[in-house]
């Protein structure tokens, strides 16, 4: 299974961060790169423990505003951008059905 998480993580590093892509700035690859490694876990539950969360919180914790999912905050989304919004969507995980923030 370690294998599939290793192969799904290279196709999509080299899908993500190839750095032919025109479209996104160096600094925006750093921060998806920063948020792909805090939070990902693919399919794996396993992989979801308390340094896990606490990364992805530390990394998330100034666009969770970006969700309408997130009850704490209005959303920050016009403001900040879609673009930028983007790159958090992995953050979205964060977030219970409540709107509360996972801790």
């Amino acid at each position: 299974a370690d294998g599939d998480v290793v192969k799904t993580f290279i196709e999509l590093d080299l899908k993500e961060f190839d750095s032919d892509r025109p479209d996104i700035s160096t600094s925006e690859q750093m921060i998806e790169k920063d948020v792909f490694d805090a939070c990902y876990f693919g399919n794996n539950e396993s992989r979801v423990t308390q340094e896990l969360v606490t990364k992805c919180h530390n990394v998330c914790r100034s666009r969770l505003c970006c969700f309408d999912s997130y009850k704490l905050e209005s959303s920050c989304r016009a403001t900040v951008g879609e673009d930028e919004c983007e790159l958090y969507s992995l953050c979205e995980q964060l977030i219970n059905a409540d709107g509360d923030v996972v801790k």
